[in-house]
């Protein structure tokens, strides 16, 4: 089974820590976090004063800015003052803005790039694959030869390749280390305190670290831990001046004494590239991936916040405040809306108090004494890994969430994610500096096809991120989908031309209103169709071609037979007995189309005495539907059978329900007595009974009685004969002679050849 491993070694950008001097090192290592301020700046604008917040300056604490250093005043532990030079800023490009405590054992911060862009109002990526069919590959960013250019370091298997970058996008042949075991994990790190970046990697056989040479090769493995850890991140969590490790377990694994799903432990740093343990391990959140590191609560101590969710599988927050020597205390913990698995540090609000952003994303805002309080959240798709940077120029941070970009509003909260076309799933992915344009780059290895891609900022945001047409039929064309472009640059950009390619590029096409320029800030539309001229799956790309690069978008879409399918329910229609010559309340057919192509409907009937009314158009679409609405109108008696019948195109035409109901031609009237009180043995008011026949043939009469509990106290007689004529009527005369006292009570039965035989007249009295 193939896998994809990926290491998120930061709390801002990437981990870029070196030393001047080995060994013998008594400063802190300085952490440095965003922001910075201003969090970038246009070219050619005038100096400035740049404030660095992080955490471990000492006095002697100096702002380096590409390896050189610049005039620092020193504000507090957790925050420095550097002058900027118009020389500094004069070209596009990045500040890498580094601190180092001076003097014995000096040792520099991680890396954090100051952007030199023009402002925009958005971004967008471009993905070009550097490294294909890569299988259980995880890599880390860094600048392993120490020429100011960043590199990245692949593991894939038992190989080892170190690719040093050229600034441009680009990267030298691979310098090749062969390994001895599998790698799960790698991440960066000066631990000898040499000035050149190391290697801890995790593999079959748990931990190790290869030295780095300085030239993109590495020395033998250094020592060993047996664990398998799931994470790995690096800091000073001491403050002795050597790198430290935070481990982190996902699964069945255990920290010492702390069992469950994830947790933790600490190993500190000897400054050699060895490491001893430094404490019990903590529980950590379910899911957990990588955590925030920095100085929460202001005690000059590296504090941990780590994401996942909580026992009942809701997210959370836990934040574990550091003593200074390697041990943390028991985590607090702060429910959120999307928690996601990695967390970063950043002043998201500009208060200058530290806050936490998940990559889910969900903000915490810090109060500055290691508690937190619920920010905004934004469902984010992104995956795995949390950065945060100043994208777009605009001097506001902005989050990578995966590969979805939440630009920023300055004061804690973020727009909705834009995600971009052509682009693969939402796999974890490092930010840095790649190009020199000043514009920050992301690399990830896609998970779906195994690719490590370089996304380089372009001017233009390509959306949505694919167009997928599902099932047409067979030479059919398919309703238009639109996508759009947005120009988010600062001059027109120029649009070469704009085409479908691919293996089946010519049963899609497109028209578009973009012309061959688009001004800044402006969106022209593309609308395309699918015209399938095959069964079965079908694919190509949209391209934008634009002055330097292009843009795609996948398109997608399955070509079906053409079908003409209805179906009509329900089968059969049953009315219940119908007096002749009245209408029954409708009953409902309904007609649906099932099959990918309209039905026309040339007629719709049912036959006598049934009726119908309907709302059915003359071309039913695709997967609508409509209304027959039946009635029964009786022209005589007995059980009547007829059928409701749809022509049309489809399969099986016509479509058939069955129809059935019962007409009665009788009708009597009064059709109940009450004779009320009668003295016993005298005879009441004769009473006449009509019996009417409304049909259209003769009723056959058998009997006419007095029946029930008191035949003998009502008698009859009827000039009705044994036959009655259509359209016609006979009376009955019915008088009450009761022979008790008391109720008495018996019917009228009429026996004849109608369906509702026997009638009857119910007879009542009281005899007095």
């Amino acid at each position: 089974m193939k896998s994809i491993h990926f290491v998120f070694i930061s709390i801002c950008i990437c981990v870029l820590l070196t030393s001047a001097l080995a060994l013998g090192q008594s400063n802190p290592i300085p952490l440095v976090y965003q922001p910075l301020v201003p969090a970038s700046a246009a070219p050619g604008g005038a100096g400035f004063t740049l404030t660095v917040n992080g955490t471990g300056f000492t006095s002697t604490a100096s702002v380096y800015w590409n390896g050189s250093l610049r005039t620092t005043t020193v504000v507090s532990t957790s925050q420095l003052q550097a002058q900027i030079s118009a020389s500094d800023i004069a070209r596009a490009g990045f500040g890498w803005v580094t601190v180092g405590n001076l003097g014995a054992g000096e040792v520099q911060s991680n890396v954090v790039y100051f952007p030199i862009r023009a402002s925009a109002k958005g971004v967008g990526f471009l993905p070009v694959a550097i490294q294909n069919d890569l299988i259980d590959a995880t890599f880390a960013t860094g600048d392993f030869n120490n020429d100011g250019l960043l590199d990245y370091a692949l593991a894939t298997g038992t190989t080892l390749q170190v690719f040093l970058g050229k600034g441009n996008g680009t990267f030298r042949a691979p310098v090749v280390t062969n390994l001895e075991e599998r790698i799960d994990i790698v991440g960066a790190g000066d631990f000898n305190g040499d000035g050149n970046l190391d290697l801890a990697v995790v593999g079959n056989y748990g931990l190790r670290i290869f030295i780095g040479l300085g030239n993109g090769k590495f020395s033998k493995l250094k020592n060993t831990f047996l664990e398998r850890f799931s994470s790995l991140s690096v800091a000073d969590f001491n403050k002795d001046g050597k790198l430290d490790l935070y481990l982190g377990f996902h699964g069945s694994q255990s920290c010492q004494n702390e069992t469950g799903p994830s947790c933790f432990q600490i190993y500190l740093g000897n400054g050699d590239g060895t490491f001893t343990f430094g404490g019990e391990g903590e529980h950590a959140p379910t899911g957990t991936g990588y955590p925030a590191i920095a100085d929460l609560n202001g005690d000059g101590n590296l504090d941990l916040a780590l994401s996942g969710t909580d026992f009942f599988g809701k997210g959370v927050v836990v934040v574990y405040l550091g003593s200074g020597n390697g041990e943390f205390g028991k985590g607090i913990g702060y429910s959120v809306e999307q928690a996601g698995d990695s967390v970063a540090a950043a002043d998201v609000n500009g208060d200058g108090k530290i806050d936490l952003v998940t990559n889910g994303v969900s903000v915490l805002l810090g109060n500055g004494d290691g508690t937190f309080r619920k920010g905004s959240s934004v469902v984010s798709g992104g995956s795995e890994s949390i950065g945060v940077g100043d994208f777009n120029g605009d001097g506001k941070l902005d989050i990578a969430a995966g590969l979805s970009i939440l630009l920023g509003n300055g004061n804690g909260t973020f727009e909705k994610p834009l995600t971009f076309a052509g682009l693969g799933s939402a796999f974890p992915v490092s930010m840095g500096a790649f190009k020199a344009n000043g514009q920050l780059d992301l690399v990830g290895i896609d998970p779906l096809d195994n690719t490590l891609s370089l996304l380089s900022q372009v001017p233009g945001y390509f959306t949505p991120t694919n167009l997928d047409f599902g099932s047409v039929s067979v030479g059919t064309t398919s309703p238009s989908q639109t996508a759009s472009l947005t120009n988010f640059g600062s001059t027109e950009m120029v649009i070469d031309s704009i085409n479908t390619s691919g293996p089946n590029s010519a049963d899609f096409a497109q028209t578009n209103n973009c012309g061959s320029g688009l001004l800044p800030n402006k969106t022209c539309q593309i609308q395309v169709t699918f015209t399938p001229s095959m069964v079965g799956d079908e694919s190509a790309s949209l391209n934008v071609n634009l002055k330097g690069s292009a843009l795609s978008m996948p398109l997608t879409g399955t070509g079906t037979d053409q079908t003409y399918t209805v179906t009509l329910t329900p089968s059969t229609l049953t009315f219940s007995t119908q007096l002749v010559g009245t209408t029954s309340q409708p009953q409902d057919a309904t007609l649906t189309n099932t099959g990918n192509q309209p039905i026309t409907i040339s007629s719709i009937a049912a036959s006598a005495p049934f009726g119908q009314t309907n709302n059915c158009p003359s071309t039913l679409a695709v997967n609508a539907n409509c209304e027959i609405q039946v009635t029964f109108t009786p022209t005589d008696y007995g059980v009547v059978n007829g059928t409701l019948s749809v022509t049309d195109n489809a399969t099986g035409s016509p479509q058939k329900v069955a129809l059935s109901g019962t007409g009665t031609a009788v009708v009597l009237s009064p059709t109940a007595i009450d004779f009320g009180n009668q003295k016993v043995g005298t005879s009441s008011v004769p009473v006449k009974v009509t019996l009417s026949n409304l049909g259209t043939s003769s009723l056959s009469i058998t009997q006419i009685a007095i029946k029930g509990p008191d035949p003998n106290d009502f008698s009859q007689t009827n000039n009705c004969g044994s036959s009655l004529p259509p359209q016609s009527k006979c009376t009955i005369t019915v008088t009450f002679t009761p022979t008790a006292m008391g109720s008495r009570s018996a019917n009228v039965s009429i026996s004849d050849n109608d369906p509702t035989s026997p009638q009857t007249v119910p007879l009542s009295g009281n005899g007095t």
